[in-house]
């Protein structure tokens, strides 16, 4: 692959564009079928909770991060979010097949709900804010008695359809929320693949998607130039 402009770094280009979202999505679904199939102990201690967590994060980050090198504004917003959702959709899609394997329903009367925000920022001082709700609840199946959800999904004393792990490894959701996982992998593939032609077409320079055709983000373009006109240290 030809790197921007004319330089012949096709190695780093093609370790950007194909081998960093492989990596990320492989730890992505990885940390999913570990969460899910794997062996009891990794998630019944602090040590494996924390190693999923560093997947996750680890597989995100090798997505987002490298989308810094496309200043084409098709390429940087189009990859990123075909990148990000689809690798969420085969990630789910592990998740939701070991539910339709084991999972089971239960009715549940809701006790409570607590909705909660989650506040971060990132390194450029942009603010993000999720909102969960924590719904305690009273089950058939004594074993479940919170669900977390991005969304209320009934009131203080209303009924609801739960599915659950029997294992307890994957957390309880509405029964209406667990979709067909094969439909979910599809997709899911499908977007993800579509964000990685994006950046191969990037390194390409194929118009509009090259980096020195179509509109770009005037604040990569800044920081790069800057990179390249500093002087050398002695």
């Amino acid at each position: 692959m030809a790197g921007y402009g004319k330089r012949p770094d096709w190695a780093p280009a093609a370790l950007l564009a194909l081998g960093a979202p492989l990596t990320g999505i492989t730890l992505i679904v990885a940390r999913a079928a570990l969460a899910a199939y794997g062996p009891s102990p990794l998630a019944d201690n602090w040590a494996g909770t924390a190693l999923l967590f560093v997947m996750m994060m680890a597989g995100y980050a090798l997505l987002v991060f490298t989308q810094l090198r496309y200043e084409n504004v098709l390429v940087f917003f189009g990859a990123f979010f075909l990148l990000v959702i689809g690798a969420s959709m085969v990630a789910g899609a592990v998740s939701a097949q070991a539910l339709h394997k084991r999972g089971r329903t239960t009715v549940c009367t809701v006790q409570k709900v607590d909705r909660r925000e989650v506040t971060s920022t990132d390194g450029n001082g942009n603010t993000t804010t999720n909102v969960y709700y924590k719904h305690d609840l009273a089950c058939a199946e004594p074993r479940v008695r919170t669900m977390t959800t991005g969304s209320r999904v009934a009131d203080r004393g209303e009924r609801v359809q739960v599915v659950y792990d029997p294992r307890g490894r994957l957390d309880p959701r509405p029964a209406g929320s667990v979709g067909d996982p094969g439909t979910s992998l599809k997709w899911g593939a499908a977007l993800f693949g579509g964000g990685v032609v994006l950046r191969v077409l990037s390194e390409l320079d194929v118009p509009p998607f090259g980096p020195g055709t179509g509109p770009r983000l005037a604040l990569l373009r800044r920081r790069r130039r800057t990179v390249r006109g500093r002087r050398p240290s002695p």
